[in-house]
């Protein structure tokens, strides 16, 4: 039976402390019984961060992907899984604005993570311009440097990896700007408005950066209940990202390799 005490002693443990911002990508019935439901993990992620703290649960929707900006509305249920939806809902909770990559948050820096999403720096990429634009909660948590629990869950399904491509994208795509051939090297980019025409993108492979962030030194690893526990920092994940994109490392990227590569070095020949 896991208690939200349990749940705060296995965050202690993975570095968590008062004050810290900390986003949890989740599987809830990974923890096996709990004392209070999804009530036990809210409590326990509250408890460690004390009132000076931020708990962020992202409220991605990846369902009927091509109608999303036309349907979405900020009741809109979140499509990764029952905990965001539970911390959503709640009373308390502020949501981000945007209809594909939003956050909730509860705590010291609820309202300024979320209060934009999306209104300015836009950035151009593969689901639209609003999701990692300068102004959304992702840039926030990340120069907060937010700490990012797995719970259940694998670093495969860190989003932050969306928001270090599209930053990179933005860095090569100012850089193009100079060249004749701009809007030839833009249209090759893979973006929301073509998403069934593939092109150029930088899919990170998280399970790359793992092995990575682990001989660093930097993941830690716990239990609680039935669930492994994973934590890193999102500054540290964004920066090693960047790093290995930098050193034109294959194995960085999960598919497109030569193609992708390809065009960040003729972007670097002008």
């Amino acid at each position: 039976m896991v208690t939200w005490q349990d749940m705060k002693a296995a965050l202690y443990q993975l570095g968590v402390r008062e004050g810290d911002s900390i986003l949890t990508h989740s599987s809830f019935k990974s923890l096996g019984e709990t004392e209070n439901g999804a009530d036990t993990v809210v409590k326990g992620l509250q408890s460690a961060v004390g009132e000076q703290g931020t708990v962020i649960f992202p409220t991605l929707c990846q369902k009927d992907w091509e109608h999303v900006y036309e349907n979405w509305h900020m009741d809109a249920p979140s499509d990764v899984g029952y905990l965001t939806n539970y911390f959503r809902s709640l009373p308390e909770a502020r949501r981000s604005n945007q209809a594909t990559h939003s956050v909730a948050a509860i705590g010291h820096h609820a309202e300024y993570i979320t209060q934009t999403h999306g209104e300015t720096g836009r950035r151009y990429g593969i689901f639209g311009d609003t999701p990692f634009s300068a102004d959304s909660p992702w840039e926030k948590m990340f120069e907060l440097n937010t700490k990012v629990l797995f719970l259940g869950v694998g670093l495969r399904k860190c989003t932050f990896r969306h928001y270090a491509e599209y930053c990179w994208m933005e860095k090569y795509l100012n850089r193009a700007q100079k060249s004749a051939d701009y809007e030839s090297l833009r249209a090759r980019v893979w973006c929301y408005d073509r998403f069934s025409e593939e092109g150029v993108w930088p899919h990170i492979d998280n399970e790359y950066v793992e092995t990575v962030l682990q001989e660093r030194s930097l993941i830690h690893y716990a239990s609680c209940g039935n669930a492994r526990l994973t934590m890193i920092s999102a500054g540290e994940f964004v920066r090693v990202c960047w790093e290995l994109l930098e050193k034109r490392e294959p194995r960085a990227l999960s598919r497109d390799v030569k193609q992708t590569f390809a065009w960040f070095e003729e972007i670097d020949r002008l």
